[in-house]
C-alpha cells in the first residue's frame, strides 16, 4: 500500500452545487483534464474561508479520499474535536507550504498539495470526533 499524499482543500462560500461544504465529502474541481490530483486514501486538511460562518477560517476536519471524477473528488468526512486555526496552521507548515497557505484567495476553492511533515506538525496533538 502507497503512502498518502496530503493536500489543503480550500472551502470559500458553501453554495451547492458546485461549491459544497466541508463535511459534504465532495469537493468540486471544475474539468481539469487529466491531472486531477488526489488518489484513494490521500488525505485532505479541510479549510474554510472566512466566506463559511460555521468553521470561519479554520480546518474543521480531513477527508480521506474514496474516490475521484474528472470534475469532483469524493472524501469521507471526519471532523476534529475542536478545529484547527488559520494561526495554528501559518504556524506549524513548513516555509514552502506556508508561502502556498498564505496565497488563498478568499472567495475561491483551491486544492494544493503539502509535506507530510506539515500535515504532522498540523494534527499532531488532535482527535477525530468520530461519527
Amino acid at each position: 500500500m502507497k503512502k498518502p499524499s496530503y493536500y489543503v482543500a480550500v472551502f470559500g462560500k458553501p453554495g451547492p452545487p458546485d461549491n459544497d461544504t466541508a463535511d459534504s465529502g465532495r469537493y468540486h474541481l471544475g474539468i481539469r483534464g487529466n491531472d486531477t490530483p488526489g488518489e484513494r486514501g490521500d488525505i485532505l486538511l479541510i479549510y474554510c474561508t472566512a466566506n463559511d460562518a460555521d468553521n470561519f477560517m479554520s480546518v474543521p476536519g480531513i477527508g480521506i479520499v474514496l474516490t475521484k471524477t474528472k470534475e469532483t473528488i469524493f472524501y469521507r468526512y471526519l471532523p476534529f474535536t475542536s478545529p484547527i486555526s488559520k494561526d495554528e496552521i501559518e504556524k506549524s507548515f513548513t516555509d514552502e507550504d506556508r508561502g502556498k497557505f498564505t496565497n488563498i484567495i478568499f472567495n475561491t476553492y483551491w486544492l494544493f498539495p503539502i509535506s507530510n511533515e506539515s500535515f504532522i506538525n498540523a494534527t499532531r496533538s488532535l482527535t477525530i470526533d468520530w461519527p
